[in-house]
């Protein structure tokens, strides 16, 4: 899922900004961009120690930058300390109240806490705030199959998939709940569109594995 599309290419200009420069020249607040940006490629390929560094440097050179502590809560829910999770992200949200991915995150900590009313709660304010957002999407989707609502899930990752089509996680997710409503022919549509789109190995194997107990 690609999240901060616009920090991430402001944060590609600081990069340039620097590089050309050097950094004495440079604004602390757009030093603070740039090492969001690298956090953000860490996290990508699941580097959450260097994230953690690039997400405690950008609020060090911007105590006002929002997106960095609801990063660094993020890496937080990743190590599973909920409680520092929650602290970063409360203050992401005290300096931007309408910070969408911020109320994601904080779903997630209320999913954890078996808080569903305040899951499905903040889920919804993030997608309110960002309609575009996949993440919350996906994750209340996953929070309705768990509350049995199958219906709901399926709205949810139809948004999503409209969103971004070329994801194979999403239709191997919506294929799945096709299945538990019993819509097989809808599941093996997105079944054989996982297969369409990828070759990993993980997709592959269960996506088979699904359209073979399905036939």
């Amino acid at each position: 899922m690609k999240i901060f599309k616009a920090i991430v290419m402001l944060g590609a200009v600081a990069i340039l900004t620097v590089a050309c420069t050097g950094t004495d020249d440079v604004p602390a607040e757009i030093r603070a961009l740039a090492e969001l940006d690298r956090g953000l490629e860490m996290q990508e390929v699941g580097n959450l120690q260097k994230a953690q560094e690039a997400y405690d440097a950008a609020t060090r050179l911007d105590p006002q930058l929002a997106e960095g502590y609801a990063q660094k809560g993020y890496v937080r829910i990743q190590y599973s300390d909920m409680n520092g999770a929650l602290e970063q992200i409360n203050r992401a949200l005290n300096i931007d109240s309408e910070l969408a991915i911020a109320y994601n995150y904080r779903g997630l900590i209320m999913v954890s806490a078996n808080n569903i009313d305040g899951a499905l709660l903040d889920f919804a304010e993030a997608i309110r705030l960002d309609p575009t957002l996949v993440e919350a999407y996906l994750n209340r989707s996953r929070l309705f199959i768990e509350e049995e609502e199958l219906e709901s899930a399926l709205t949810d990752l139809d948004s999503a998939v409209e969103l971004e089509p070329m994801s194979p996680n999403l239709f191997l997710n919506r294929g799945r709940i096709h299945v538990l409503v019993g819509n097989l022919d809808r599941a093996t549509a997105d079944l054989e569109q996982v297969l369409a789109l990828t070759q990993e190995e993980v997709y592959v194997v269960t996506a088979k594995e699904m359209l073979a107990f399905i036939q």
